[in-house]
């Protein structure tokens, strides 16, 4: 039972993390950007990345198939360094937005420069883009060996 609710857990999350991503995309087109919602979003964003792996441990160390499964199972490690990789393209995002909004409380008129938003877009389109090997992986990963 645990560990189908561990699995269940993981995938809310995953799911929850997208949708944020995916709305980080879309606020960042829209003019003016608010740049507070997207702070905040940002910071759900981290959260539940943090979640993920916590949850994605616990299964590893407590669910069904074992520590043993994951050790040798190439899938698994391409998808722990898949999300890796998603959370290296996460960092310019975030630190821009902390900046905008620091900038943001001095002048609340404050719209950050065109330039520093198609940076922000192109980093979150790599995030999205790496979602798709990511899910590749678990997909092979839950079903290895073949």
């Amino acid at each position: 039972m645990l560990d189908l609710t561990l699995a269940i857990l993981h995938h809310i999350l995953v799911f929850g993390l997208v949708a944020m991503v995916m709305a980080e995309r879309v606020l960042l087109r829209a003019t003016p950007v608010n740049v507070d919602r997207l702070a905040r979003l940002d910071a759900g964003v981290g959260a539940a990345a943090m979640l993920v792996l916590i949850v994605g441990v616990c299964r590893v160390i407590w669910g069904g198939k074992g520590w043993e499964f994951y050790e040798t199972n190439p899938f698994f490690w391409a998808k722990i360094l898949t999300f890796g990789l998603i959370a290296a393209a996460s960092i310019i995002p975030t630190r821009r937005f902390m900046t905008w909004r620091r900038a943001r409380k001095i002048d609340p008129g404050f719209q950050p420069d065109p330039g520093d938003v198609v940076k922000v877009r192109r980093c979150l389109d790599v995030e999205t883009l790496l979602l798709l090997p990511l899910l590749a992986f678990a997909a092979a990963m839950a079903r290895w060996p073949f």
